[in-house]
């Protein structure tokens, strides 16, 4: 304890003494020499080290082998262009032949060479047959005609022209004789002849890209007569006129337009004379909008006979490309009215009783949509289903009632007269079409199933449900050409009377094969043969008129 205070007393005295000697003054009395001292240097070199690298020497050599593959390469020969024009162009092209039921056909056609200021042709066609079916009455025909045509090519405008006259025989052939020996009819009481004479002439605007009004009017007219005073006269025109127009800012292309049809008939038979007036007037506007096409118009209509009536049909369609070109969607509404002329009847049906009923059928609405399109390149289709609402809807059944002529009181019911119904129509069809490339192969397979219900009645008669076809054109080479066609109905159904009682029969189904062939000698002369009903088969399209078997004709064609 002791020894702490003394060094605790020693310790203060030190740091007493340190105070008072940092307060001392210190004065200095000399001049400043400033010096530097001797640098040191550093006398290392820097050394670069050597980045070189050396390889060793080496000694190598390729051996070419060549490597195996099961992949064969074909060669592919370039496509020939003809770009050279033709020098020598044909003016006439004429084909005439000859087959078995002693069946001649020849038919020409003469037209003017190449010019952008007019165009002039003729054309001209007989083709027969002495018939000969087996068990019925003479089935010979005959159909002739000849035309003139002329058009006239004008900076902005074309002008048609057309003449025609037709001259057609047949015979009613559908009755077998020996079951009718107590009123045998000769070929001349079965022999009707249809003669019909006509024109068309009309004036239309040259579509051009920027052409924005267009307008396409034609005047036609045709007078038919038969061997028993009937007669039609028709006197007809149909007009369009659209316009390019803008009036929707968002529509990228819009066009107004107007269809018209007038047609006036005036008809005369051994009983009756009458007239009558179909008129129909469509305004319409189209608007493309891109993948997005519209056909928004109404249809207004006047049948005029021995009664008037106005009619109001929807025209209205809409088509939407998924994939432009590739895949298509469509739907439609629509509806019309038609003249059942005499002239139409006579094209499907020539075995129709020259007092057959004419009338009006009138469509109040056709609802209908689809998909068309392509699947590659090379194959096309569209496929389409609609129902219909069709009021007058014509059918033909085989006359068993009146009597043949005045002077024979029995009926072979070998005409056919006319009965209407209104009807509603399901139609589901589908067309497949394959064109190989260079067109070498062309195919088309095409087919409808329609489902009628009449209102009244039973059957819809001489209507199959199901028709198909398959048609076929095949090049072999620059010298030979096949040709095919198969056709596919399904039966009918037709009314007829057995032992006074009315009953319902029908038409098998049928399939009809035709086969063809041609090989070009030169570009001038051609051989061909045709083979029609191949299978041989004995079908009726109309009951009581089966049709030839199988018929043969061979020829030649000749470009001079």
């Amino acid at each position: 304890m002791k020894i702490s205070r003394h060094f605790l007393i020693l310790l203060i005295l030190v740091v007493t003494i340190s105070v008072q000697a940092q307060n001392q003054e210190v004065t200095i009395i000399a001049p400043y020499q400033p010096s530097i001292g001797d640098a040191v240097k550093i006398n290392a070199q820097p050394v670069m080290p050597d980045t070189a690298i050396s390889l060793p020497p080496m000694n190598y050599s390729i051996t070419s082998q060549a490597a195996t593959t099961d992949f064969t390469i074909t060669p592919i020969k370039p496509a020939l262009i003809d770009i050279n024009i033709p020098d020598e162009l044909h003016r006439n092209y004429l084909r005439a032949g000859f087959g078995n039921y002693t069946t001649p056909y020849v038919e020409l056609f003469t037209n003017s060479l190449s010019s952008g200021d007019y165009a002039i042709g003729f054309h001209a066609r007989h083709f027969s047959s002495a018939g000969d079916i087996d068990d019925y009455g003479t089935s010979s025909f005959s159909h002739n005609n000849i035309g003139l045509y002329a058009s006239r090519y004008l900076r902005k405008h074309v002008i048609d022209g057309k003449l025609n006259y037709q001259r057609d025989v047949v015979h009613y052939y559908g009755y077998k004789p020996a079951d009718d020996t107590l009123y045998p009819l000769s070929d001349e009481e079965l022999r009707q002849r249809y003669s019909m004479i006509g024109g068309k002439f009309s004036l239309a605007t040259i579509q051009q890209r920027r052409s924005k009004k267009n307008f396409d009017a034609g005047l036609h007219f045709y007078h038919l007569n038969n061997l028993n005073e009937t007669n039609e006269l028709n006197i007809g025109t149909k007009a369009n006129y659209n316009s390019q127009t803008q009036f929707l800012d968002f529509v990228e292309n819009q066009e107004l337009g107007v269809d018209l049809s007038v047609d006036y008939y005036h008809n005369t038979d051994s009983l009756n004379s009458g007239s009558a007036l179909a008129l129909s007037l469509t305004p319409y506007i189209r608007l493309h909008m891109g993948y997005l096409q519209l056909r928004l118009g109404v249809t207004g209509a006047l049948a005029a006979d021995s009664a008037s009536k106005f009619y109001a049909y929807p025209d209205v369609r809409a088509d939407y490309q998924v994939i432009p070109d590739f895949l298509t969607f469509y739907a439609a509404i629509s509806g019309g009215l038609h003249r059942n002329s005499f002239k139409e009847i006579i094209n499907e049906n020539p075995w129709v009783d020259p007092l057959f009923p004419l009338g009006f059928t009138s469509t109040s609405y056709d609802i209908s949509g689809g998909v068309t399109g392509k699947i590659d390149q090379l194959f096309n289709y569209n496929f389409s289903v609609s129902y219909a609402s069709i009021d007058n809807m014509l059918y033909y059944n085989n006359d068993i009632i009146a009597a043949y002529s005045p002077e024979v009181p029995a009926n072979f019911g070998n005409k056919f007269t006319g009965i209407y119904d209104d009807t509603q129509v399901t139609t589901v069809s589908l067309e497949m079409g394959y064109t190989q490339q260079g067109a070498r192969l062309d195919v088309l397979l095409r087919g409808a199933y329609r489902d009628y219900k009449p209102a009244t009645q039973a059957k819809p008669w001489h209507k199959p449900a199901l028709e198909a076809a398959l048609l076929a054109h095949y090049n072999i080479g620059k010298k030979l050409t096949l040709s095919g066609e198969l056709f596919y109905n399904s039966k009918t159904y037709v009314q007829t009377r057995k032992e006074k009682m009315l009953i319902i029969d029908h038409n098998k189904a049928y399939v009809d094969l035709n086969l063809g062939a041609e090989y070009r000698h030169s570009e001038k002369i051609a051989a061909f043969v045709q083979l029609n009903n191949v299978t041989s088969t004995r079908y009726s399209r109309y009951y009581q008129y089966p049709s030839q078997r199988i018929n043969v004709m061979g020829g030649f064609t000749f470009s001079f």
